[in-house]
């Protein structure tokens, strides 16, 4: 697949994450209010949007980091650190999911929005980062003096 293709749709997941955060985003003030139907949909969002970013790093482990460690010479650094960020996310992903968000909706609330902050972060440095079309490139690119 060509390096374009992956930085396409890499990006187009990254923006469905963003609309699915926003939506998040918009429950959790009337949760904090103590709104009761806000939050069991909020938690049925928040819900939803995890399982797909759990299916965008999977994603991303199988078309974006094989490409990324072999691209150029920072490649084994972007790929130990693509794997260090996602077995964090994992990490919150499980925490976030062992939460029962009715024993205290404002703190989950907050820890929800903190995971939003920390993952709309990672997503922009990601795409400065790994997904520029200064990075992810089309062309051949030479590592230690031979081109593939």
């Amino acid at each position: 697949m060509e390096n374009s293709k992956i930085r396409k749709i890499i990006l187009v997941e990254h923006e469905g994450l963003r609309g699915n955060l926003t939506t998040i985003e918009a429950l959790l003030d009337r949760v904090a209010e103590g709104d009761q139907p806000a939050l069991q949909n909020a938690h049925q969002q928040l819900t939803n949007m995890l399982q797909t970013f759990l299916r965008h790093i999977e994603h991303e482990e199988a078309i974006l980091q094989p490409v990324l460690e072999k691209i150029d010479a920072w490649g084994p650094q972007r790929k130990a650190a693509m794997d260090e960020e996602h077995a964090l996310q994992r990490a919150l992903v499980l925490r976030l999911t062992e939460i029962n968000p009715m024993n205290d909706p404002a703190g989950w609330a907050r820890d929800v929005r903190i995971f939003a902050k920390d993952l709309l972060l990672d997503m922009a440095d990601e795409e400065k980062t790994c997904l520029s079309p200064n990075v992810l490139r089309d062309d051949v690119v030479v590592v230690d003096g031979s081109s593939e």
